[in-house]
């Protein structure tokens, strides 16, 4: 995020709603603005944040375990190679790897403090890191060690992807565009209609997609894109408009050769605050709103410049927006009897003592039941025999962040957040 937002002390609102159904999972990343979410299957999901922590969940979502590696540097992405190693990069040449899922996590050494970007893993040990100044990196034994590639280019690199072990990209400012069809042993230059910045590579079973816009490095990475470009064959492009007003989308992501998803949020000066997330089904052409949230300056949830957009499969997805994580579909579907923006009530919100009232509003209460969890994905509180009033007090809860969730048989009815001020 560009500059630190508001901490947002009233229940989140949502309107708008398209196709599919994002919500927050419980959860909130203290002073990230950065990072990368990596979902490993559509349970167990990975995340980098700033500062060197990491953020891991098994049951998608709904509960996470935190790893702090005590790294206090930006961090940008992640990737995994298999289901146990993985690579985080960031600031200052920082390259951070796992060999056991992420329990833990320890330092390799870059051979570089320029910031690294975007990684990529193209087969067994082989991996890939670009960054500032035209660092490419690369290591044949999982980050023992590394070869520095600095005569490509000197701009900046803003990610790098592989279609499979041999057919790669490298996306950069003022359209840089690097391809390789060997496994990297050479990297050609490609030419593209933009002189703006690239970056978000997604890249589908037919076609090549690109954001193209505006990034920095201040010393945040933010990105913006205002238009999509497509290409089948590396030579012909067709572009499309991203403009939705705001700032520009921060990432994107094509699931397949037509569908693909954008993310946009910003904080503006009118006390309005904005996240978009929108959906295209014909490649980029037209798009529409999956999700439409607008609320005010106290209730924002955007980070401005940065997200990180991930897929597991045509259905599930991840969005890693600053200290939140949406998803999509988040468990609601199936409880037809309850209204997931009014399913309950909470009073006072902000509360004091951990003493609160809950209104459900059905009168059909049978078989819910109350969980609270903590912003680290624990369970502080549970409660069952629910009636449509409710008083509800938490012993000995610490001041800060809370996450109400209802649910019925098993199965989500809504999700709300709650604020401990004393």
């Amino acid at each position: 995020m560009k500059t630190l937002l508001l901490f947002f002390i009233l229940i989140f609102s949502y309107s708008g709603f398209s196709q599919e159904d994002w919500d927050y999972l419980p959860i909130e990343i203290t002073d990230n603005y950065h990072g990368a979410i990596c979902p490993i299957n559509e349970n167990v999901v990975h995340v980098v944040s700033d500062y060197g922590k990491f953020y891991k969940t098994i049951d998608g979502g709904e509960t996470w375990s935190q790893f702090d590696t005590g790294i206090n540097e930006y961090f940008f992405d992640l990737s995994f190679d298999g289901i146990d190693n993985g690579y985080a990069v960031g600031d200052n040449g920082k390259i951070l790897k796992t060999t056991n899922a992420g329990q833990t996590w320890y330092e390799l050494s870059s051979g570089t403090s320029e910031a690294l970007i975007s990684v990529a893993i193209n087969a067994t040990n082989s991996i890939w890191a670009v960054g500032t100044n035209g660092k490419v990196l690369h290591s044949t034994n999982g980050g023992t060690t590394w070869v520095i590639e600095s005569s490509l280019t000197v701009e900046k690199l803003n990610s790098i992807q592989f279609k499979n072990e041999d057919i790669g990209y490298i996306a950069g400012d003022n359209g840089t565009l690097f391809y390789t069809e060997n496994a990297g042993v050479d990297w050609v230059q490609l030419t593209i209609p933009s002189t703006d910045d690239l970056f978000s590579i997604s890249i589908t079973e037919n076609f090549l997609y690109l954001a193209s816009g505006f990034s920095y490095l201040d010393p945040q990475i933010n990105f913006g894109a205002y238009e999509l470009y497509r290409t089948n064959n590396n030579t012909d492009w067709l572009s499309h408009s991203l403009y939705f007003e705001g700032p520009g989308c921060s990432d994107l992501f094509f699931y397949s050769d037509d569908s693909g998803f954008t993310i946009d949020s910003a904080a503006l000066l009118c006390d309005c605050c904005f996240v978009w997330i929108k959906k295209t089904i014909d490649g980029g052409e037209t798009w529409e709103f999956s999700l439409d949230e607008e609320t005010n300056a106290a209730n924002c949830h955007a980070n401005t410049g940065y997200a990180d957009i991930k897929f597991v499969t045509a259905e599930i997805g991840y969005i890693l927006l600053g200290p939140r994580i949406l998803k999509t579909p988040y468990e609601f579907v199936g409880v037809e009897e309850f209204d997931k923006a009014n399913a309950f009530s909470i009073y006072p919100n902000p509360i004091t003592n951990g003493n609160f009232s809950l209104k459900i509003n059905s009168t059909n209460t049978q078989d819910l039941l109350l969980n609270i969890f903590d912003v680290a994905g624990n369970k502080i509180y549970t409660k069952n025999n629910l009636k449509e009033e409710n008083i509800i007090s938490v012993p000995n809860i610490s001041k800060g962040i809370y996450f109400v969730k209802l649910l019925k048989n098993g199965k989500m009815v809504a999700s709300r957040k709650l604020i401990n001020g004393h």
